[in-house]
């Protein structure tokens, strides 16, 4: 008769135990999840500021800049021609690589607005200029960024 019983109780504890190991790896993925996107940021934030102290600490590539601004992509030498071709292409390819990151789910919308953002106000007609938009890999990142161009050209077009 105790052989039932005892049957019974062991079970009710094997599933016991199960919910709470179901329990215990929920919380482990959503911890693993949190920490892999406090790592996209921490990345995107390294990448952003590398590229700000390169050119901090570079004159010739400060140099390049302030010839474009002044007397345009026509006014650079060859080699500067490169540089800045270089400098965009990698400014190109980390947005890039933050739109994957997104993609992934390591990154938050926020980020890539405003990364979006930049893309509009600035980057989208060097990399034109320099011929860069070759570079782009992702279909999906491209429309967001033509459809974020066109909602801010009407957006400045409705302000005129």
């Amino acid at each position: 008769m105790q052989s039932p019983k005892l049957s019974e109780w062991l079970s009710i504890l094997a599933n016991v135990g199960v919910l709470i190991g179901i329990f215990l790896l929920i919380a482990e993925v959503n911890h693993a999840s949190r920490l892999s996107e406090a790592e996209g940021h921490q990345v995107r934030t390294k990448d952003i500021q590398e590229l700000n102290l390169q050119l901090a600490l570079s004159e010739s590539l400060a140099d390049v800049f302030v010839n474009e601004k002044t007397g345009g992509i026509e006014s650079l030498t060859p080699s500067e021609f490169l540089r800045a071709q270089a400098w965009y292409s990698a400014v190109l390819r980390g947005m890039q690589g933050q739109y994957y990151q997104y993609q992934q789910g390591f990154l938050d919308r926020a980020s890539i607005d405003h990364t979006l953002d930049d893309i509009n106000e600035e980057f989208y007609q060097k990399w034109e200029t320099y011929g860069l938009l070759r570079l782009i890999e992702s279909e999906e990142w491209l429309k967001e960024i033509e459809q974020r161009l066109s909602k801010h050209s009407g957006v400045n077009s409705s302000k005129k």
